[in-house]
């Protein structure tokens, strides 16, 4: 920007300055600088106070011609101001700013004019629902998402990624195999479809994505496939809360009778806390064990899916019928479970200890392709 400023200073033709004060535009498009930025070299070139507003997600930037930041919230009297349009529907203002509209001078127009496209293009970058993928950026995500984050990056990054400070917000955690990146968009468009508030999504792994809404999160049919868990609604700036707690109860989605079913992590009640225990004392529990040991059977598919419905049902009679199983198929494979887990799992004391080492071992010792893997990458 020094450099641009510069030769601007230098240029005696009127016509060529006109010309660099575009290019100078279009350098901070080219280096993606953001909103605040753009405020700021747009004061320092104009020599006057500049800013601008976004009015539906209410991000305002005002600064001088020293290039600090003003505590205003919108334009005062003496302005030349331009509307920010976006697929021909203005989204907010930018505005020169001088003690004195006298005192403008040429350039003023044609700054304005440039300044309010680039404010577009920008909008556009950064909160427009129609981008190619439809995703954001996750640094934003990870910076907003993060514990070490200050209380002002936390603002700043609620604000770029379009919503208010204080905003209720909703934090969901989706899950699919190796595949996020590919179901991502379009499970994004769906939620923000099906809801009237700001959604924003990324992929944090291959396996596990972060999903923003400041909807009422609708539970949206999902492909096979795909699990989903939301968050206890927070305000924005604290929605690292709901975010651990979507991500703790992702880990319960290969629980569900159906997996595609989504999970809302405050039902999940106190159980949510056996996702925290260290899963090597989990994985030396005999019960475990034994669980995985039944998991690598043979049979071990019908029988975790037994065991798993004896948890669920009252009788053998109701697991035979959620199975589509006969009743004395069902019996057999009981004993058998019986047998090698060591204990008795048609006993009512026998039932929950068999409910509680399968729901450990999906949480702490299946294989990875079993069960959602929730480390993220550090932002």
């Amino acid at each position: 920007m020094r450099g641009l400023l510069n030769r601007l200073s230098s240029i005696d033709s009127s016509a060529e300055r006109g010309l660099q004060v575009i290019e100078f535009f279009d350098q901070l498009l080219s280096h993606r600088a953001d909103a605040e930025a753009v405020a700021r070299a747009t004061a320092v070139l104009s020599e006057t106070t500049a800013g601008v507003i976004f009015d539906e997600v209410g991000e305002v930037h005002v600064v001088d011609s020293a290039g600090r930041t003003l505590d205003t919230s919108g334009p005062g009297p003496n302005v030349l101001i331009s509307d920010v349009i976006v697929d021909n529907d203005p989204v907010g203002r930018v505005w020169l700013e001088r003690r004195d509209v006298a005192d403008g001078h040429e350039w003023d127009e044609l700054i304005t004019a440039r300044f309010a496209l680039t404010m577009a293009a920008l909008y556009s970058r950064s909160y427009s629902d129609d981008t190619q993928v439809g995703l954001t950026n996750p640094e934003l995500l990870h910076t907003l998402l993060s514990d070490h984050a200050g209380e002002a990056e936390t603002a700043r990054a609620a604000r770029l990624l379009g919503f208010r400070v204080g905003q209720p917000v909703r934090v969901l955690a989706v899950h699919a195999e190796g595949r996020v990146e590919k179901i991502l968009p379009a499970f994004r468009a769906a939620v923000a479809g099906a809801t009237t508030g700001r959604t924003v999504a990324a992929p944090m792994t291959n396996d596990l994505a972060v999903l923003i809404t400041a909807g009422t999160a609708p539970r949206t049919p999902t492909p096979h496939g795909i699990a989903v868990c939301v968050g206890p609604e927070t305000a924005i700036e604290q929605c690292g809360r709901s975010w651990s707690q979507a991500r703790r109860g992702i880990r319960f989605a290969a629980l569900r009778a159906d997996p595609s079913d989504w999970i809302l992590a405050e039902d999940l009640g106190c159980v949510i806390a056996l996702a925290d225990l260290d899963p090597q004392e989990i994985m030396s529990l005999p019960d475990v064990r034994a669980v995985g040991e039944l998991a690598n059977s043979r049979s071990g598919s019908t029988d975790m899916k037994i065991l798993d419905q004896l948890g669920r049902q009252g009788s053998l009679r109701e697991v035979a019928t959620a199975l589509h199983m006969h009743h004395s198929s069902v019996a057999y494979r009981v004993d058998r479970i019986s047998d090698l887990l060591g204990f008795d799992v048609r006993s009512s004391d026998g039932r929950y200890r068999g409910r509680t080492a399968l729901l450990l071992w999906h949480l702490h010792a299946a294989p990875r392709t079993a069960r959602p893997d929730t480390r993220t990458r550090s932002g």
